[in-house]
């Protein structure tokens, strides 16, 4: 398996974008023409594709932010779920961290299903983080969505939530600091 850096002229990236629609409702992504933008021009943004055998089988989008590395989407092909790939996907991506803490977004635990996601991310070595985390929304047209930060690393909920957040918020989701300020009840940042 290999994970694989892109950008939109890379023959894969159209399977990923597919993917992408295919896997995650459009509160929970960004509108694509924004999504090639930031491949091919934010630095930070590391869209990657997922290689088995030399064929495509799934998508992990990372951020570089401030102290740590933010795990956007993960997503592999519907055929291949379950059979460990999304378990080696997370374990090479641990491994390109190095000593850098990750930390990704999941709905929190209110059914079967998402406790299984958040399990699946806890057997990997992730910790689910208490506090509710409110995810902006991607386009003016959608709304936010609450959730829950799970962390792989040196990371402390009571010391870095709020630096992650404003990471997160500025970097990813281009939040200004009103906005920002009121997702978090803290009205003093400023990036």
């Amino acid at each position: 398996m290999e994970l694989l850096r892109v950008n939109t002229t890379n023959p894969y990236y159209a399977e990923a974008e597919d993917l992408m629609k295919d896997a995650f409702p459009p509160e929970e992504r960004r509108p694509l023409a924004e999504q090639r933008d930031y491949a091919d021009h934010n630095p930070l943004f590391r869209p990657h594709v997922v290689l088995d055998n030399g064929k495509f089988a799934g998508l992990l989008n990372f951020w570089q932010l401030d102290g740590f590395l933010y795990a956007e989407h993960l997503a592999t092909l519907p055929a291949l779920r379950g059979g460990g790939l999304g378990k080696r996907i997370m374990e090479q991506f641990i491994q390109l961290a190095g000593q850098l803490p990750i930390v990704l977004e999941v709905e929190p635990p209110t059914d079967d299903l998402k406790r299984r996601r958040i399990g699946f991310y806890q057997r990997c070595g992730f910790t689910l983080w208490e506090r509710t985390y409110t995810q902006p929304p991607y386009s003016t047209a959608l709304p936010a969505i609450p959730l829950r930060l799970m962390v792989h690393g040196q990371l402390d909920e009571t010391r870095d939530f709020t630096h992650i957040c404003h990471e997160i918020y500025h970097h990813v989701y281009g939040c200004t600091p009103a906005m920002a300020g009121q997702l978090l009840n803290d009205t003093s940042w400023n990036p």
